[in-house]
């Protein structure tokens, strides 16, 4: 679960420091089916098999992580907004 917790640091952190040029981009969308994995793999649903070819995937196509950005950024709460 480290490793998990480790991917997100880091990926927040990402989209921290460059969120706006992440969003800003158009970029051809992933498949449904990747795009469901991804969904997947931001609320770590995925085993670690298919979190290391999610982000083989992604390695071959690094526009796609704007999508992941976005499934995470789903994710996070709206500031001001205590749950």
């Amino acid at each position: 679960m480290a490793n998990t917790t480790n991917t997100f640091t880091i990926l927040a952190g990402f989209l921290d420091r460059f969120g706006t040029e992440v969003e800003g981009r158009q970029l051809q969308e992933p498949t449904e089916e990747f795009a469901r994995k991804l969904v997947q793999f931001a609320r770590g649903e995925l085993s670690e098999r298919e979190r290391a070819q999610v982000m083989s995937l992604l390695s071959l196509n690094p526009d796609w992580i704007w999508r992941l950005a976005q499934e995470v950024k789903a994710l996070r709460p709206e500031p001001g907004v205590s749950s």
